[in-house]
């Protein structure tokens, strides 16, 4: 290291965390100059970013959708004696879902949801535009349940059907 002392921090200047870093990266793989292909690293890792963002999102969505399904199999498993005797063995499976989903549209989309107050109380109709994956139905109907503990159902279109799962 520098002068020969143990810690970076200690000797007669102190340094950056990263400088040290730097240092014992050198040292340890024996390279010199390794901040310059640490800098064209990062480079490359920022200007790729975008492509990693696109796939991600659609991949954590697909995930979270088969997790949902896992989810409730296993739950429908579990409670199949429990059904016969209560009235909705359904509530739980719906909370966890809904919490999942709301989850996920709060922190991955900011997702919020305005003027719930002026759904009436009877049956309605509820028009709404969705983009290339209906996710934002299932954003509105987790947020829903959450706000009012109500279910809506969905008319819609033939693709959604040929959705995997």
């Amino acid at each position: 290291m520098t002068g020969g002392n143990e810690s970076c921090t200690a000797g007669p200047t102190s340094m950056s965390y990263l400088t040290c870093l730097t240092y014992i990266l050198e040292e340890w793989t024996g390279v010199e100059d390794i901040g310059d292909y640490l800098s064209y690293a990062f480079y490359i890792l920022w200007l790729l970013f975008p492509l990693v963002v696109v796939f991600v999102l659609p991949g954590v969505i697909v995930i979270l959708f088969y997790v949902s399904i896992l989810w409730l199999h296993i739950y429908k498993r579990k409670n199949e004696i429990k059904e016969a005797y209560s009235h909705d063995a359904w509530i739980g499976a719906r909370e966890v879902l809904a919490t999942l989903w709301d989850g996920h549209g709060r922190l991955w989309h900011g997702y919020e949801l305005h003027g719930v107050e002026n759904i009436p109380q009877g049956p309605g109709l509820l028009v709404f535009y969705h983009g290339a994956t209906p996710i934002d139905y299932v954003y509105f109907s987790a947020r829903l349940h959450i706000m009012k503990k109500r279910r809506c159902s969905v008319v819609a279109d033939h693709f959604v059907f040929r959705l995997p799962g």
